[in-house]
């Protein structure tokens, strides 16, 4: 093998690092679908923006399908080969996704892209860290230490290395974020798509006029785990559905989520079984759940993308009492990466000090109750737009220590034989599932307190209430002014009134949430100090 590997030896070394972190950005622009303009993409096709949402998890449930394939695959991968052939899927997918409105087409290309993302970025990772730390980071995944010293070594050099990557990646989100936003604002939200793929057409140049050719191994699909993949992702994409459109549909009262119900069940059930009842290796290997960190791992990623969920409450809270658009919404997210990156900061100090994981997290729950803490102080009819930077850069500093930490923590004490299983299972829960249930326990939350506090409110709008009956007297006369009859003037009253019932409902519903969430933050916090860990236990 080359010494400069995977580059032609004229390449210097920091320049070859610099094309490397250049080829996670057009990764990270590809999302198959984009959140940020989610608004614009419905009005659009004319369709609901739950669609949208869904379309954004099949992604994430394509990204989770990749580890179960992961240990073959980086065995017998050519690096370039692998950039070109992937970079030219991504870059064919996202011109589909930029001329298609045929939902189903959707689905099938935020799948891929989801999964060819994540195996470019497995081939990128892997790749760095031997090149520029001289770390094999496929030997961890392949051999058990030899020795305690060597166990923690490993553990610690992951530990160190997953803030830097996840902070790095955050980054490029929340600014693929923003630069989604201005397309959609000064042009058309399909020529985002049109950007990746120039992007896609970029790094395939780059990578064909700087890598070297290696070898080409032989690469064996795993035939044996398909059937696994494909309960799975069934089951999950079902659950998916459940959730998002559960709240818009009525639950069970719409004959498509009872069907979605039958197939999670069905699905998952088939998964559970061939799991437990064949002896080969499977997509998820329930041994796995004898380890007690798993179960810390899984508990506090649910917690996590719970908490994350509250994050809607600023966007809206921004459009309603600023009146504030996506591209200030999305100005608002970039001040997530300076949080993300005082995250990574406090993360590598506790790290390199020693301080005991419960504290570590503890610490990033902290953060992002003093984000909410914040918020619950400031909700107002007439917002102020600087007032929704100090709780972005909070949350995210907490998201940051609790989203990278935490990967690493649940390896700890773990065979390897169960590595590429924990990985699966963490992008599962953390990318799927959990913020399925966030979504739809926030989306429902706030919904039935708002309906409460419309209730509530609206007793006061009366005939007999003389600062109401002023106002409707008020507006009419406005409107009769401006030209209308009387019934037009009144009709017009009684919408502007609506108008300010709801949005003062809205805004206490928010805070009410917000205040409920503190106290989550809070629990949250004291649970982690008070689990039991590993005597000895050491970042």
């Amino acid at each position: 093998m080359k010494t400069n590997y995977p580059f032609y030896d004229w390449m210097p070394k920091p320049i070859g690092v610099l094309i490397l972190l250049a080829l996670f950005v057009p990764l990270f622009f590809s999302g198959g679908t984009y959140l940020s303009n989610i608004n614009e993409m419905a009005g659009g096709m004319g369709v609901l923006t739950e669609n949208f949402q869904f379309l954004s998890l099949c992604a994430s449930i394509g990204m989770s399908m990749v580890f179960p394939f992961m240990l073959p695959y980086l065995q017998a991968r050519n690096v370039k080969h692998v950039y070109l052939g992937g970079y030219t899927l991504l870059a064919l997918l996202n011109g589909v996704c930029a001329v298609t409105e045929n939902i189903p087409v959707l689905m099938a290309c935020c799948f891929l892209i989801g999964f060819i993302r994540v195996a470019l970025v497995l081939n990128t990772t892997f790749v760095i860290a031997p090149y520029l730390l001289g770390i094999q980071t496929l030997d961890m995944f392949l051999y058990e230490p030899d020795s305690p010293e060597g166990a923690y070594k490993n553990d610690h050099a992951r530990t160190v290395l997953m803030p830097v990557l996840y902070c790095y990646i955050l980054c490029i989100v929340q600014f693929s974020n923003y630069v989604s936003a201005w397309v959609a604002y000064e042009f058309r939200w399909e020529y985002t798509y049109l950007l990746v793929m120039g992007m896609m057409l970029a790094a395939i140049l780059l990578v064909s006029f700087t890598f070297c050719h290696a070898p080409t191994h032989r690469y064996h699909l795993p035939w044996r785990l398909l059937p696994d993949a494909l309960l799975l992702t069934l089951a999950m994409g079902a659950f998916c559905y459940i959730m998002v459109f559960g709240k818009t549909y009525d639950w069970f009262a719409q004959r498509s989520i009872c069907v979605a119900w039958a197939v999670m069940l069905v699905c998952g059930g088939g998964f559970l079984w061939l799991s437990a009842a064949v002896r080969q290796k499977r997509v998820l290997e329930l041994g796995i759940f004898r380890y007690r960190y798993t179960w810390y791992g899984i508990g506090i990623f649910i917690l996590l993308m719970l908490i994350n969920s509250s994050t809607l409450f600023v966007t809206t809270y921004l459009k309603m009492s600023t009146l504030s658009g996506n591209l200030e919404s999305a100005t608002v997210s970039c001040w997530a990466i300076p949080g993300c990156v005082a995250g990574l900061v406090f993360t590598l100090i506790c790290v390199f000090r020693g301080v005991h994981f419960r504290y570590i997290y503890a610490a990033g729950f902290l953060l992002m109750l003093a984000a909410n803490l914040y918020m619950f102080f400031h909700y107002q009819t007439m917002g102020v737009y600087e007032h929704t930077i100090p709780p972005t850069l909070l949350h995210y500093s907490g998201m940051l220590v609790l989203y990278s930490v935490t990967c690493a923590f649940a390896m700890k004490h773990l065979p390897i034989r169960y590595f590429a299983t924990w990985l699966f299972l963490m992008v599962a829960v953390r990318n799927v599932v959990a913020p399925a249930i966030g979504t739809s326990v926030y989306g429902n939350w706030l919904q039935e307190r708002q309906q409460h506090y419309i209730t509530r409110l609206v007793q006061d709008v009366r005939t007999d209430n003389p600062q109401s009956a002023a106002r409707f007297m008020q507006v009419t006369r406005l409107g009769q002014l401006q030209g209308k009859d009387g019934m037009e003037a009144s009709r017009l009253a009684s919408t502007l009134m609506k108008g300010q019932v709801t949005l003062q409902a809205t805004l206490v519903a928010m805070k009410d949430i917000t205040g409920s969430t503190v106290w989550i933050c809070l629990g949250s916090a004291l649970a982690v100090l008070l689990m039991p860990y590993h005597r000895n236990e050491k970042t």
